[in-house]
């Protein structure tokens, strides 16, 4: 059994039935990542010394149990090391979410999602590399570096959970902790040929996550959710279940019950497939494996059909999307830097039209676009009622030759904004609030991993997990990158 190639919970088994410890798993993750991660550049900080004192804390732990017969009070992770994404608070760890002014921050406490993961008896390897304030979807960091795609290292990493998906391609930590407003567990796992789970908005809490900043009036109040990166649906759902539930500190998180997984198979399933939106045509490639992946799922009993809500507006939910993150991320700088964007307005790029939107949108504007938010989510919900699932694309293309963000995204030859493209399809769960899971389908020509997501209704997360193992068993086990076979 070699444990960096192994998932979570067969690592959980492993360490809790005796064939491995802590320890063992523990140090082979971090000779690995001293092996491999430089070049990389995947994981930011390594705890090297506090994660090896958890794991033979956990090592303890378990030969306590066995001998008192309560081996099955352990938790779900119980010594099995894991990283975590660089904006979330680890104590005693900076938490910089790669700002400068933040150099200096030292957490004090856990993020409630680390907490509960360190709870379940995860060992954590240290923290990942993250784009400044989590805002790209490369991982470009002033105050770390660039990550590099697993695959090939010319091109993006995904972001902004970039160096975490990274981590786990790479096999350097089988599960990580993210957190996607526009993309950023779904589009690194796409590029990087692994799972991600993103929630339901606010299924899983915020607190110790940056942006907000520390101290600060809370703005991210919509849309943002904190979900894991893994190599196997079963990682997803533990992670979840770990996770999931409010803390008590913010009144939007209602404790809603996950419920148990519900058990399916691929035949009777009711799939729909959206192979392209109005926003952006997707490549060649990405088209080959919706198309690949629906005729697997018909062939295996599902009943696929192409569909999308009726009179969606996808350039309006784009916009409303667009300008609701835009509002939240600025609303509390001073006039003055908002009034430079005042007369961007009729700009060509649409992301510019939404900054120069966002900066003088009053409370009329704001709760005009929640109310179309509220309209949208209606439709798409009313829209699942006759489907297991919504099955589409999750980036236009495949991971692209890093570039300046100044510079347009090009798809098959043709240029598309660049911000505009590279969220012109995960956006959508995001603005309505409802959960998404990415599953490596395909390849490129170029031999480049290409992930499909499946989205669900709000709080079905349940369900979705039962539809994401009914696909995953029809897919070959999660690739490796080639580099990292035998490395």
């Amino acid at each position: 059994m070699k444990p960096c190639f192994e998932t979570a919970t067969r690592l959980a088994r492993a360490i809790r039935s005796g064939r491995l410890s802590s320890v063992e798993v523990t140090e082979a993750h971090l000779q690995r990542i001293a092996r491999v991660n430089g070049p990389i550049n995947a994981i930011v900080l390594v705890d090297r010394e506090g994660a090896l004192k958890a794991a033979r804390a956990a090592d303890r732990a378990l030969k306590k149990h066995k001998v008192n017969g309560k081996a099955g009070a352990l938790g779900a992770l119980h010594g099995v090391p894991i990283t975590i994404k660089e904006a979330f608070d680890v104590a005693g760890l900076p938490t910089t979410s790669s700002h400068p002014p933040l150099r200096d921050n030292i957490a004090a406490s856990d993020a409630t999602v680390v907490a509960r993961l360190r709870a379940a008896g995860a060992v954590i390897l240290g923290k990942t590399n993250v784009p400044e304030l989590c805002a790209d979807f490369q991982t470009e960091s002033p105050l770390f570096g660039t990550t590099k795609n697993a695959w090939d290292a010319r091109r993006t990493a995904g972001g902004s959970t970039g160096g975490g998906a990274v981590a786990v391609a790479a096999r350097l930590s089988p599960l990580e902790l993210g957190s996607d407003i526009g993309g950023s567990v779904r589009n690194p796992a796409h590029f990087n040929g692994i799972f991600s789970l993103k929630p339901t908005e606010w299924r899983v809490p915020s607190h110790g996550h940056v942006p907000d900043l520390p101290g600060a009036t809370r703005t991210v109040r919509y849309m943002g959710t904190f979900g894991p990166l893994a190599r196997s649906v079963d990682d997803l759902e533990t992670a979840l279940r770990i996770v999931a539930g409010p803390d008590g500190r913010e009144a939007e998180a209602p404790p809603v019950p996950l419920g148990p997984t519900t058990k399916l198979v691929a035949k009777g399933l009711r799939i729909a497939v959206l192979a392209g939106n109005p926003l952006v045509t997707p490549s060649a490639d990405t088209g080959a494996v919706v198309q690949a992946t629906a005729k697997l799922l018909a062939k295996s009993g599902a009943r696929v059909k192409q569909a999308a809500p009726e009179g969606l507006d996808w350039q309006q939910a784009w916009d409303d999307w667009s300008d609701l993150f835009q509002y939240l991320i600025r609303a509390l700088q001073p006039l003055a830097e908002r009034e430079r964007f005042f007369g961007k307005t009729e700009a060509a790029n649409p992301s510019t039209r939404s900054v120069a939107r966002a900066a003088r949108l009053d409370l009329g504007q704001f709760l005009a676009v929640l109310d179309r938010r509220d309209q949208l989510i209606r439709r798409c919900e009313a829209f699942l009622d006759d489907y297991d699932a919504w099955l589409m694309p999750v980036m236009p293309d495949v991971a692209f030759i890093r570039q300046s963000p100044s510079q347009p995204l090009r798809i098959d030859g043709v240029d598309h904004p660049y911000f505009f493209a590279g969220t012109s399809y995960n956006f959508l769960a995001n603005v309505t609030g409802q959960p998404s899971i990415v599953l490596p389908c395909g390849f490129s020509r170029d031999g480049l991993p290409i992930g499909l997501q499946l989205v669900g209704k709000r709080w079905g997360e349940a369900k979705l997990l039962g539809v994401a193992k009914a696909l995953e068993q029809l897919l070959p086990p999660c690739p490796v990158p080639p580099d990292y076979k035998d490395a």
